[in-house]
């Protein structure tokens, strides 16, 4: 079993005290994701650049993204994401028949406003890396822009990237108890 040090604010140089606090910002703490890759502060700092973008000033609403995150969390089997995910998409109003269709993971059964069905299609793309369809594209467009489909793209590349961190390292769970799947 690989694991790494979930790094606390103390075990860092100043220079890894600075990256860690920044790291902070706009988030509720580091979680074992994040604490794990402070092994290597430099490599943390970038892919929390890219987080913070993501999750906190994309082009995307906050359901959308949220529930682009939670696909690519179901599709990959990666509940750490799930877990940390599924309390800023209550936030962000998705749904929880959604969230739960979501858990369930059948698309052809679920029902749900076509942009989720979209967005979910898209996810599962990014996990198993296919062209996104012409139908999805154009509609995803027309619903949430250009940008908003990149960005889309990005964060559920983003989460697949995350897992394969957690994955790799075996980092815990962030709440106590069985996977949600």
């Amino acid at each position: 079993m690989a694991k790494l040090p979930l790094i606390e604010r103390a075990d860092l140089d100043a220079q890894g005290k600075a990256i860690y606090d920044t790291l902070i910002g706009p988030r509720d703490g580091l979680s074992g994701m994040y604490r794990t890759l402070m092994n290597h502060p430099a490599l943390a700092q970038h892919l929390g650049v890219l987080g913070t973008y993501v999750r906190y000033q994309s082009e995307l609403s906050g359901d959308i993204r949220e529930l682009g995150i939670l696909a690519t969390a179901r599709c990959l089997g990666a509940p750490f994401v799930w877990e940390k995910h599924i309390a800023p998409a209550e936030r962000a109003g998705l749904p929880g028949h959604v969230i739960q269709q979501i858990l369930e993971g059948d698309v052809a059964t679920a029902e749900m406003k076509p942009v989720y069905l979209y967005v979910w299609q898209v996810a599962q793309d990014v996990v198993y890396q296919r062209s996104i369809a012409e139908k999805t594209q154009q509609a995803l467009i027309e619903e949430i822009g250009v940008k908003g489909l990149l960005d889309l793209v990005i964060a559920c590349g983003m989460y697949r990237m995350i897992s394969a961190v957690v994955f790799s390292f075996d980092v815990p769970l962030p709440e106590s108890g069985e996977p949600p799947f």
